[in-house]
């Protein structure tokens, strides 16, 4: 009994370890490592350097002005034609252009580059010389004088002498007895030098303008008033002259004023003048103007360079015809005889 436990022991002990055998001989093989692997860390990215925003001052870029101003009386051709020259010359240069009712030398902000002034009563001369950065035209401003950076369109004694002139030949031309007259203001020292050239240019045509028809009194005549005269002034002046027959007279523009217009109109005294009127009547014959755009084009180049100081006369043109008082062979004539007188050939001055 003894030996048999004894015997199960050992058989017992036999069978575990042959199980512990079977079970190590069962396990999967299990490498053995040596060292750990070695991990590439990445490298942390350098974080950007965040810069913070500076104030800088912000660029404007000025676009090149021109300045357009009236003076007093302007001529309405002559105010039309000077605008309609520049809109066209500073729309090709990419420039604006920018009408003011008036000027003074705070009126031009940096980006004015040019000024042009029409009509008297502007003192371009005093703006200019505060200006000299600035190019100045100044257009029918007798009162202007050429400066360094001042040009002068038209204006000139030369031209106002050569509009009478024509006031004279053109009041010769279409009368039909050479009874004409003019009225001059009797403001400033010119009156008596344009009334000469106003008969120079009657007689170049008619030559003693002796009229063939009653009354004979000495033709053309010509009468000086104060622009600030009243109706009756100017009344009784017209009412003489329509007493001896006149048929037209060339009202200078300081003078033509609605009063006066009416009271020639009322007499049916035709009219001539430099100066367009406030309505065209029916006696009104045509006005001599000046037209600045030729010279204003010829300039053009020279001033947006900054040079100017020079002088250039305007073209004279017969405006306001729409009533036909000038018929188109007479209007030939007109045009011909302005031509030469523009070309130097036709003194208007009285010569011995």
């Amino acid at each position: 009994m003894f030996k048999r436990k004894k015997t199960l022991k050992l058989v017992l002990w036999v069978f575990g370890i042959i199980l512990i055998f079977g079970v190590a001989a069962c396990a999967p093989d299990v490498p053995i490592v040596d060292e750990l692997p070695s991990v590439d860390l990445e490298t942390p990215k350098e974080i950007p350097e965040v810069i913070e925003p500076t104030d800088t001052a912000t660029v404007v870029v000025l676009t090149p002005t021109v300045v357009l101003v009236p003076g007093a009386q302007v001529n309405g051709f002559t105010w039309s034609q000077t605008q309609q020259t520049l809109e066209r010359l500073t729309a090709d240069a990419s420039h604006n252009l920018v009408i003011l009712d008036s000027l003074n030398s705070e009126s031009l902000s940096p980006e004015v580059q040019v000024v042009v002034g029409v009509g008297p009563g502007l003192d371009l001369n005093g703006i200019a010389a505060n200006a000299p950065d600035v190019a100045f035209v100044a257009v029918d401003n007798p009162d202007a004088v050429v400066a360094d950076n001042l040009s002068l369109v038209g204006g000139s004694m030369l031209e106002m002498r050569q509009q009478a002139f024509m006031a004279g030949y053109l009041s010769a031309l279409i009368s039909s007895d050479y009874k004409i007259a003019a009225l001059f203001p009797a403001e400033g020292d010119v009156s008596n030098v344009l009334a000469e050239s106003y008969i120079v240019g009657a007689r170049f045509l008619c030559g003693i303008c002796q009229p063939l028809f009653p009354p004979y009194n000495a033709f053309p005549q010509y009468e000086i008033l104060t622009t600030d005269s009243d109706n009756n002034g100017f009344r009784s002046t017209v009412e003489n002259f329509s007493n001896i027959g006149v048929e037209i007279v060339y009202v200078h523009g300081e003078l033509a004023v609605s009063d006066l217009l009416d009271n020639l109109a009322e007499l049916d005294i035709k009219v001539v003048s430099d100066t367009s009127p406030d309505i065209l009547r029916g006696n009104w014959v045509g006005t001599i103007s000046t037209d600045p755009g030729p010279a204003l084009e010829a300039l053009w180049s020279e001033l947006l360079e900054g040079s100017a100081g020079v002088q250039i006369p305007s073209l004279m043109v017969l405006t306001d015809r729409d009533m036909g008082l000038v018929p188109d062979g007479r209007y030939r004539l007109f045009e011909d005889m302005l031509a030469d007188l523009q070309a130097g050939l036709i003194s208007v001055e009285i010569t011995p």
